[in-house]
C-alpha cells in the first residue's frame, strides 16, 4: 500500500520495490524521485483512486 508515499492520502495498492521477507513485505524501497516524477506519479495514484472509490465489493 502507498497512504503516506510521496504525499499520497488513499489506500492505494501499487507497484513499487520492496523487500520481501518470511512474513512478506518487510520494507518498502523508497525512490528518489525528482518533481516531475513524483506529480506523474501522484497523477497515476489519483487516476486509480479515482476509479477505486466507486468500486462495491
Amino acid at each position: 500500500m502507498v497512504k503516506g508515499l510521496y504525499g499520497i492520502k488513499e489506500e492505494l495498492f501499487l507497484s513499487i520495490p520492496c523487500v520481501l521477507g518470511r512474513n512478506g513485505v518487510s520494507d518498502v524501497v523508497k525512490i528518489n524521485l525528482n518533481s516531475e516524477e513524483e506529480a506523474l506519479f501522484k497523477k497515476s495514484a489519483e487516476t486509480l483512486w479515482n476509479i477505486q472509490k466507486d468500486l462495491i465489493f
